[in-house]
């Protein structure tokens, strides 16, 4: 549907049609499956690019007019990236526009937190559909946490009918990675616990209370006020409820620094008037009805997670099954609603005992458990997983038997320099070839038997080129597909996709074994390969290979060298300074032959060199008695 003639994402106005029974076909799919949709948005930031497809204000328009009706839901719109007038008011002015126009979207990242007189005008709901605070802290910090409410109450005061955060679960979101209320959902919680579906907000009249803002909402039968106290120390603020329905008692429930939701007591109102001291940075609700919020002076319930868990991986597949048991967890005064097991940060389960499979490694495992009042308590183990193998198999991709369909390239960031890959156009996607020329072939020899795993260092730069066939010794070829995209040498371990896409284990016996690769798609590039019965994770660059015995050991150079050599890329002369001090230079060309040595009887922290090098990339190397660095030396 996009136009292929515009230098920006647009949709076609021709397939604006096609465009509008997409959007239906979403909303009948959605209510078929049980999750039926309150409105559909046309399109996120239309003003904004951020890689979806932009529309002028007049583009939507005339969407709006000719197509919207198509669409059998709510619609809303436009959604402007700072909530921009000018582009929302000519659709609000166009009357066949506006008649087609549910609810009025917008964003505020930098903008656009105001009234807006003209959508009410028009009969139209406004909604902040996306914002957060920030995105670059964790959504724990305090009082950091509490500009959630200053900026709902804002939000409020500027009459929109709803606030969307973005994004709910993340480490700076509503809920963590690890599955917990964080500080700024605590602080939503005070709003949307309390002010449930058939609130309306009325007005809050302010006395001039630095740092002090507060919105009330009201039901026929109910009364919610909360309350942001942004400053550092306790404020006594009064009230008075101007035509009061008939409440006598309000229960105060607070976040703070301390607190979570916590239950604070009743207060009366007597004679429509109450008064309260709110905690200093805190977010205050009074509520007339309590049954959402914890029961007062409410003890927390206990976790508990267990023993610390020592393991070893028996079979040699790598990994263990592990039992996360919690059930000696209580509540002193009620009961246990909610268990949530964390692992390293990322939430495993919601139950009191889960067996989970753990990779050998070092893990956190926190349990964290939730009474009916909404107190939460947490403990944490550690769990330790070892191998009982030993075996590590490093091989170059260039090193082995290379057919003569691939071709050998050179990259600073790959091992050694060079990496493999094939040319445009040379693929095998449906099957691998049985032609020896496409393949890579890896003989290898091991001394103990065990469950083995194969890792390979790859560029997959898309979705398009991120696959290939796969064989140990005369088995059954494996099609190692959706390998994780990027423009950077990544580890990934080979699986299947024809079986789930499980990680493939290799039950090898002592002796010697061949490992073949077959192509399947053309972008892919393979720099190294690494095979073992440990289960551990390869990074960086690897360890030294045992297929290429002509080359240096390996050198990390992505390790910080503190060699200094200018000017890098190089011509004919350079400067080479070690601040650490060197007696000795060596120059290495990538495979691996001494080009140049130079040993100084002295130490030295600087010197200058002729070079008489082919264009090509080297690695420097300097010593002293006790130490050495390394770092790349290009010169064209």
């Amino acid at each position: 549907m996009l136009d292929p003639e515009s230098t920006v994402r647009k949709l076609r106005i021709d397939m604006y049609n096609e465009y509008a029974e997409h959007l239906d076909s979403l909303n009948n799919y959605m209510t078929a499956n049980g999750v039926p949709l309150y409105a559909i948005s046309i399109q996120n930031e239309p003003d904004w690019n951020g890689g979806w497809t932009q529309w002028t204000s007049e583009e939507m328009i005339n969407f709006l007019e000719e197509n919207a009706q198509d669409i059998q839901i709510r619609i809303l719109a436009p959604e402007s990236y700072q909530f921009r007038r000018p582009y929302t008011d000519a659709i609000l002015n166009d009357p066949e526009a506006s008649a087609n126009l549910d609810i009025v979207g917008g964003h505020i990242y930098g903008g656009g937190l105001e009234n807006y007189p003209l959508a009410r005008e028009k009969g139209k709901e406004v909604w902040m559909t996306e914002h957060y605070t920030s995105s670059d802290r964790s959504a724990n910090l305090w009082p950091d946490a509490l500009l959630v409410g200053n900026e709902i109450t804002n939000c409020m005061q500027a009459n929109f009918n709803a606030y969307v955060w973005w994004y709910i679960r993340r480490y700076y979101g509503l809920i963590t990675d690890d599955g917990s209320l964080s500080k700024r959902g605590y602080v939503m919680s005070q709003f949307s616990k309390f002010i449930r579906p058939g609130a309306v907000r009325v007005d809050a009249t302010l006395a001039d209370i630095p740092g002090v803002d507060a919105s009330s909402f009201r039901t026929d039968s109910t009364l919610v006020i909360v309350v942001v106290n942004s400053n550092d120390s306790e404020v006594n603020v009064g009230f008075n409820i101007q035509n009061n329905i008939g409440i006598d008692t309000l229960t105060r429930f607070t976040t703070s620094g301390t607190k979570n939701l916590v239950n604070d007591g009743v207060i009366p109102v007597v004679e429509d008037m109450f008064s309260a001291a709110v905690d200093a940075q805190s977010i205050t609700t009074f509520t007339s009805y309590p049954a959402y919020g914890g029961k007062y002076a409410n003890e927390q319930p206990l976790a508990n997670a267990g023993e610390d868990i020592v393991a070893e991986d028996t079979d040699g597949d790598g990994s263990e099954v592990i039992l996360l048991d919690g059930t000696a967890s209580n509540d002193p005064d009620g009961t246990i609603v909610n268990y949530s097991w964390a692992v390293n940060g990322m939430q495993a389960a919601w139950e009191d005992s889960h067996q989970i499979p753990l990779d050998i490694g070092e893990y956190v495992a926190v349990l964290t458990v939730t009474d009916e009042d909404g107190a939460t308590h947490s403990d944490t183990i550690s769990i330790s997983i070892s191998s009982l193998f030993s075996t590590e198999i490093w091989l170059e991709a260039e090193c082995g038997a290379v057919g003569s369909t691939w071709e050998i390239n050179t990259d600073e960031d790959a091992s050694y320099g060079e990496y493999v890959n094939t040319p445009n156009g040379t693929q095998s996607l449906d099957a691998p070839s049985t032609n020896n020329a496409d393949h890579l072939i890896y003989t290898f020899q091991i001394e103990e038997g065990g469950a083995y795993k194969v890792w390979g260092r790859v560029i997959t730069p898309t979705a398009d080129d991120d696959s290939y066939w796969v064989r140990m010794d005369d088995g059954t070829w494996a099609l190692w597909n959706s390998i994780p995209g990027g423009n950077t040498w990544q580890w990934d371990d080979v699986h299947d996709q024809n079986n789930n896409s499980e990680v493939v284990v290799y039950d090898l016996e002592i002796g010697e074994h061949v490992l073949s690769i077959c192509f399947r798609e053309d972008g892919a590039l393979l720099d190294k390969l690494y095979l073992t019965n440990t289960g551990a994770i390869p990074a960086g660059i690897g360890e030294k290979d045992e297929n290429c015995p002509e080359k240096p050991d390996a050198i990390d150079t992505h390790k910080s060298s503190g060699i200094e050599v200018y000017p890098n890329p190089a011509l004919d002369e350079i400067q080479v300074s070690w601040i650490v001090g060197f007696n000795s230079l060596m120059i290495i060309s990538i495979e691996g032959r001494t080009i140049m040595q130079e040993d100084y009887p002295l130490t030295r922290q600087q010197t200058n060199l002729t070079l008489n090098l082919e264009t090509g990339m080297y690695f420097l190397i300097l010593k002293n008695e006790k130490d050495s660095s390394v770092t790349k030396l290009i010169v064209k």
